[in-house]
């Protein structure tokens, strides 16, 4: 059977078309979820990522899974909205990414106010068209990517202890730094829009927790569980070509928001806010 779609990488993708080189980032491809680094070795030149892709066989059921990386131990315990309890007959192959990187501005930057500004995330993806209707964003890029409706909400550390403490020991155990996050925001991807009459996500789960590295430079550690209906078939390079676009448009999209940093003042904020 052939599976594909377009995924959400299509909209990473269209993303990497309309973004502008800003900088030079160099990746470091990380082999297990644990990021053992001290805190130095983050600079804003440099992507940390790690990825785990769980594919499913042809009589739909995930394929053995090979250590180090556990589903039930390393990506089940983002899926904060429970749908892999309640998916039913339902299957997905499983991606997980976590990517470290480094941005220019103080942590009182990323406020609530300025991360939830509709203008502030066109900002960083000026591909994209964004909407927001009450607490629902909606997105949209164009041909070849679908549209998706999602969600953010914001914690502070004990916040986010109260809401999950299950997750406590598991980010003390990966992150693998002496620090605690300021601010920690989970976005919900879900509604994902058909492709060329094609299925793409299920959903997504991004949280991404901020640290003060130093004075002037904020450490971002990203975590996202993607539950996919499909990926792209070996004649355009299966799985690989998935791995490879989704890091193109992670790259733009840390570009885009490095460029933002860099020319915004702390005090700004986009008039849509005024």
């Amino acid at each position: 059977m052939i599976r594909f779609s377009f995924f959400s990488l299509f909209f990473l993708f269209s993303l990497t078309s309309f973004s502008q080189q800003r900088q030079e980032l160099q990746w470091k491809n990380i082999e297990t979820i644990e990021f053992d680094f001290p805190k130095e070795d983050y600079t804003s030149d440099s992507i940390f990522f790690y990825h785990a892709l769980l594919e499913r066989s042809v009589n739909d059921s995930l394929l053995t899974q090979t250590p180090p990386f556990s589903f039930t131990d390393h990506a089940k315990p983002l899926d904060l909205y429970n749908y892999w309890e309640h998916k039913g007959e339902e299957q997905y192959d499983v991606l997980m990414t976590k990517v470290g990187y480094v941005l220019d501005k103080p942590i009182e930057f990323f406020s609530k106010e300025r991360l939830s500004d509709p203008g502030y995330i066109s900002q960083t993806m000026p591909a994209a068209k964004i909407k927001r209707i009450d607490s629902t964003y909606h997105i949209s890029v164009g041909f070849g990517a679908p549209e998706i409706d999602y969600t953010l909400h914001f914690y502070s550390p004990e916040e986010f202890d109260s809401h999950f403490p299950d997750l406590k020991n598991y980010f003390n155990a990966y992150d693998g730094l002496d620090l605690s996050p300021k601010l920690i925001v989970v976005q919900h991807n879900f509604k994902y829009g058909k492709v060329m009459f094609q299925e793409t996500s299920k959903m997504s789960v991004s949280i991404s927790r901020y640290f003060q590295l130093n004075k002037s430079q904020t450490l971002v550690f990203n975590y996202t569980l993607n539950y996919i209906h499909n990926i792209p078939p070996s004649f355009v390079g299966g799985s690989n070509f998935l791995i490879g676009k989704i890091k193109q448009g992670i790259k733009a999209l840390i570009d885009e928001t490095q460029y933002v940093c860099r020319k915004t003042e702390l005090s700004e904020l986009s008039e849509s806010t005024e």
